[in-house]
């Protein structure tokens, strides 16, 4: 199992982040001042002032992936989730031996596989992505829905279709999460 980082250390972090920002934007008139009101490490804050990486972001060059594809596969994942399409591990992974080998081929150099603790490490150093156990949907449709609800759903449907002189050829993804068409010009 991966070690958790702590939720203490977590913190600290988002307070450092904020120490950061608010002497960036003049919330805080100087570095006494935001450590008077955050309650930061003074050295942390003066290194980090200086340019200093955390230690988590310093150890890039021990780590598969550099920061920034690191950062676009935790954006990527983001955008799927918000989109409505979980990523699973094995999908991340997949993403991630993907950019591998494109680094293998672009610097001619051997970079390590992805080992079996590599999915729930990156989960933790990108701790604002949240893994959420899904239930299966098919379980909750066969349960709950009635002949009728299902016979409103198609009326309500089609309604929406003649209201709006959708043809069928642009509509796509119609289920319980909404409705998506794609309007040609």
């Amino acid at each position: 199992m991966v070690r958790q980082r702590s939720k203490k250390a977590k913190e600290g972090e988002q307070q450092m982040q904020l120490a950061l920002a608010g002497l960036d934007d003049g919330t805080y008139r100087s570095v006494d001042h935001a450590i008077k009101e955050l309650g930061v490490p003074r050295s942390t804050l003066r290194r980090r002032r200086s340019g200093e990486k955390p230690r988590w972001e310093g150890k890039e060059n021990e780590r598969l992936l550099t920061n920034h594809e690191e950062k676009a596969l935790a954006d990527w994942i983001s955008l799927c989730t918000v989109a409505g399409n979980p990523v699973d591990y094995s999908f991340i992974k997949e993403m991630a031996e993907e950019l591998r080998k494109s680094k293998m081929k672009s610097t001619g150099q051997f970079v390590r596989p992805i080992g079996t603790t590599w999915v729930p490490r990156f989960l933790e150093r990108h701790f604002h992505l949240k893994t959420k156990i899904s239930k299966a949907i098919e379980s909750a449709r066969v349960r709950d829905v009635t002949k009728e609800q299902f016979l409103e759903f198609n009326s309500e449907f089609r309604c929406i279709i003649h209201e709006n002189n959708l043809e069928l050829q642009n509509i796509y993804n119609a289920d319980e999460t909404g409705i998506y068409s794609s309007i040609l010009n």
